[in-house]
């Protein structure tokens, strides 16, 4: 989710954006004197404003999280989003490939966290699975399928079931207390093999 503070900047940016698109739809005239807005070109701004902050993602979550993230390891949802990820699982391999991978830091060869994001009985949960190291960008299948490898409940036990749908994730250093970057990527929905 969003913070109060992004969503107030998101809001300006994209009001910038709407008046900008509303001047320039109605013949935008500049002169000496200033140019004054009509109030139906305020009311048509205000509503382009409105309907683009509604329809603005949480910061990188997909609508098909439709509720609150418990999280598992760090709360990473108040890290800026500045990594591009692009995610699919099959032939043995959850591939993750993701924009900063040779550059986010490393600390002792890692510089990476990938997360799962599951609904379990309706509740999101959100956990890191394994570490990557500097450069990686995949891991096989089975850190997930054989389970063992989130360590915390109620994920500790849990499998992915064919045709399941879980988000993936990737962050800076966020299963322990050791910290390179506060970054994350953007979160990629997958359908489970």
């Amino acid at each position: 989710m969003l913070t109060i503070h992004q969503q107030t900047t998101a809001r300006r940016f994209i009001g910038l954006g709407a008046a900008i698109v509303a001047l320039l739809a109605g013949g935008c005239e500049w002169s000496s004197g200033g140019a004054e807005a009509t109030e139906t070109e305020l009311a048509v701004a205000q509503t382009a404003t409105t309907a683009a902050a509604d329809a603005l993602p949480s910061a990188g979550w997909p609508a098909e999280i439709n509720g609150p993230i418990q999280w598992l390891h760090t709360d990473v949802s108040g890290w800026a989003q500045t990594a591009s990820l692009s995610a699919s699982v099959g032939g043995g391999t959850i591939n993750m490939p993701y924009s900063k991978a040779r550059v986010w830091p490393a600390m002792d060869g890692l510089n990476a966290n990938p997360w799962v994001i599951v609904n379990l009985n309706g509740q999101w949960y959100a956990a890191t699975f394994e570490w990557f190291r500097f450069g990686q960008t995949a891991k096989p299948m089975s850190v997930l399928s054989g389970g063992g490898h989130i360590k915390v409940a109620p994920l500790s036990g849990w499998r992915p079931r064919s045709g399941e749908r879980i988000g993936l994730m990737v962050s800076g250093l966020a299963r322990t207390t050791m910290r390179n970057v506060k970054e994350r990527s953007n979160v990629v929905m997958v359908t489970w093999p």
